[in-house]
């Protein structure tokens, strides 16, 4: 560990038994005279976030109750939280967290922290946002694809290196056995959002949420398969879970697993590991608020989204923290792990020299560990350990089914025997 952050774990740790988490001390006959108030740290803290992430009924409630601020109060601070947009995706927020401008960022998933880790910016990955990134693939409507085999030959409209390539090229190789070169499939490089709306020329696009629900508003698409593995009316199972999901790496949860971290500057972490605490601490708070009044949760999304409300409410159902089925904010053993296989599959693309190792996710991920434990003592240490490592699981309007990957974890690292590398599974993509 960074010998700097670990100087400053400790202190923290300090610092909470002094506070008590907030919790008042009890006067003593030396104290009967009243101390004089002490001064919080003012601080500006730069926030990155995806105001089109499902992830926003939760990330609304904490801007809207100032939730990080109250929680940083209780440790010290005078925050003025800063929340800066990024939908651009993850090169704008990496040269920004580079140049000192961001400071932590919520709405990125794994085709963000794998070049990250491999490009070397120090960063520290202290939770995650929010789980169950489903993606899909639409095809045409009225298309004669009603297989995932028929997309041979096929041109497919995919922002190139996403989740959304990730998730197609995943769901070919499971379902056929071969890969998208091998099936001839022809790649335009596009935003989903223009994908899905099927421009001459294409057969097919691979989307992410909230998209991915707006095939049928729109009327020019219809679903083939998301990365959970389950089929949709265009295709020939019409609903049901493709049977090639139960051999996939990712399976109870889907072919792949994919995750919004919570991500810091490594600078920042090291310099104010109590705000680290502070802003998880929030984030539980917000999702135990959220989940509480989901009507309102929604409405103050959409007022951003702008959707129609029975897509806004599937695109919320996708994420299981916004309806309480993953209800804890730490990393998991699944949770690296999805860092792990999906850097296999960038490395099989080309985009990285070579997939993440065990040693590499270590250094971003074990740093916070004490800060992750901490704010799971102070939220009652629910769920427990053994719930965690059951993975979670409910349902919801949208989802019949959902089983989210769990694991040990990230403070149990260095006592569990081959922590995350005991739930790898090969494939589907070798790196020769």
């Amino acid at each position: 560990m960074n010998p700097v952050l670990k100087s400053g774990l400790l202190l923290m740790a300090c610092l909470c038994l002094c506070l008590g988490f907030g919790l008042p001390v009890a006067a003593t006959a030396q104290s009967a005279t009243p101390a004089k108030p002490v001064a919080l740290k003012q601080i500006t803290v730069h926030i990155g976030y995806n105001p089109l992430a499902g992830s926003l009924p939760i990330v609304s409630t904490m801007m809207s109750e100032h939730l990080f601020e109250k929680e940083a109060a209780k440790l010290g601070y005078q925050v003025t939280p800063d929340w800066v947009q990024f939908i651009g995706g993850a090169p704008p927020a990496n040269a920004a967290m580079v140049a000192g401008r961001l400071d932590i960022d919520i709405d990125f998933g794994v085709a963000a922290i794998v070049p990250r880790i491999k490009n070397k910016i120090p960063i520290v990955v202290f939770g995650v946002n929010a789980s169950h990134l489903s993606n899909a693939v639409v095809v045409r409507t009225g298309s004669n694809i009603d297989d995932v085999s028929k997309l041979a030959g096929k041109t497919i409209g995919v922002p190139i290196a996403t989740s959304a390539h990730y998730s197609l090229a995943t769901i070919v190789q499971e379902e056929t056995g071969k890969s998208l070169q091998e099936l001839g499939i022809k790649l335009v490089n596009m935003s989903p959002s223009d994908a899905i709306k099927m421009p001459e020329g294409l057969d097919a696009a691979a989307v992410w949420v909230p998209v991915r629900y707006m095939d049928q508003t729109l009327g020019t698409a219809s679903l083939l398969m998301d990365s959970s593995g389950y089929t949709g009316p265009a295709h020939k199972l019409k609903g049901a879970r493709a049977p090639s999901v139960k051999n996939a790496w990712g399976y109870p949860e889907g072919f792949i697993l994919d995750r919004l971290y919570l991500c810091a500057r490594q600078a920042f972490a090291t310099e104010n590991p109590n705000l680290l605490l502070a802003f998880l601490r929030a984030r539980m708070k917000a999702q135990e608020m959220a989940v509480a009044n989901t009507d309102k949760a929604l409405a103050a999304a959409n007022g951003v989204w702008k959707l129609d409300p029975a897509i806004a409410a599937k695109a919320r159902d996708t994420y299981p923290e916004n309806t309480d089925i993953r209800s804890t904010p730490v990393i998991l053993e699944y949770d690296a792990l999805a860092i792990i296989k999906a850097s296999e599959f960038y490395a099989s693309i080309k985009a990285i020299d070579a997939p993440v190792t065990w040693a590499e996710a270590k250094a971003v991920l074990m740093p916070a560990a004490a800060i992750e434990k901490s704010a799971w003592e102070a939220a009652g240490m629910k769920p427990s350990v053994a719930a965690m490592e059951t993975n979670f699981k409910g349902s919801n309007p949208t989802w019949k089914d959902l089983n989210i990957a769990g694991g040990a974890p990230v403070w149990l690292w260095d006592q569990t025997p081959d922590w995350g590398q005991r739930k790898y599974k090969p494939g589907p993509f070798l790196v020769k």
